[in-house]
C-alpha cells in the first residue's frame, strides 16, 4: 500500500460506552453507543458518518454475494491486525470521507464492524465490533483500497470465519 499515514502508531482511543470487542450488534443496537438514532434509511448502507460524535461507522460485510452489484468489493484480513477495505465507489481521497478516512480531519474516529455473511439461518446477520480502526495506507481511486490496524488481535475462535492466516 502506498501512503501510509505519518502516525504509525495506534491512537489510544476507548470504545464508544458499552460496546464490548468483538461481540455481535444488529444495526439498531449500533447506534445507541454513538448517541444516534437509528434509521434504515442510513444505517442501511456500509458508511454511516455521525457529524455530531465525529465518528465514521464502518458496516463491512465480507462476503458480499449479490450485493457487489457496481463495484467488486475485496475485504478481507491481512493479517490478524490488519484489515483491508475497499470504499464505495463514489468515495474519494480528496472528499470529506477521504479526508476522514486518511485520518485528515482532526478530531473523528472510524469503527469497524463485521460480518462474514448478510444473512445467518435467514436473518439478517450481526456485526461484529472490532474496535475503532487506525488507517495504515491506501492505493487507488474510486474504490480506494484502505489498510486498517486494529489494536486488538482477532480471537483465535473467530480466524477461521474470518479468514484470518496467522
Amino acid at each position: 500500500m502506498t501512503e501510509a499515514s505519518e502516525d504509525a502508531g495506534l491512537a489510544t482511543v476507548t470504545p464508544p460506552m458499552g460496546l464490548a470487542l468483538w461481540q455481535e450488534y444488529q444495526r439498531d443496537q449500533i447506534a445507541p453507543h454513538f448517541g444516534a438514532v437509528f434509521n434504515t434509511g442510513s444505517w442501511n448502507a456500509g458508511i454511516v458518518v455521525l457529524k455530531d460524535v465525529q465518528a465514521m461507522i464502518l458496516l463491512v460485510t465480507m462476503d458480499k454475494g449479490r450485493m457487489s452489484v457496481g463495484g467488486h468489493y475485496a475485504d478481507h484480513f491481512a493479517i490478524s491486525t490488519r484489515f483491508v477495505w475497499q470504499t464505495q465507489t463514489s468515495t474519494r481521497r480528496d472528499d470529506r470521507r477521504g479526508r476522514i478516512i486518511s485520518g485528515k480531519e482532526p478530531g473523528w474516529t472510524v469503527h469497524l464492524f463485521l460480518r462474514k455473511s448478510k444473512l445467518r439461518e435467514g436473518r439478517a446477520a450481526p456485526f461484529r465490533y472490532a474496535g475503532p480502526v487506525q488507517f495504515a495506507g491506501w492505493e487507488g481511486e474510486a474504490p480506494i483500497t484502505v489498510q486498517w490496524d486494529i489494536a486488538e488481535l482477532v480471537p483465535q475462535q473467530l480466524r477461521e470465519l474470518y479468514g484470518v492466516l496467522e
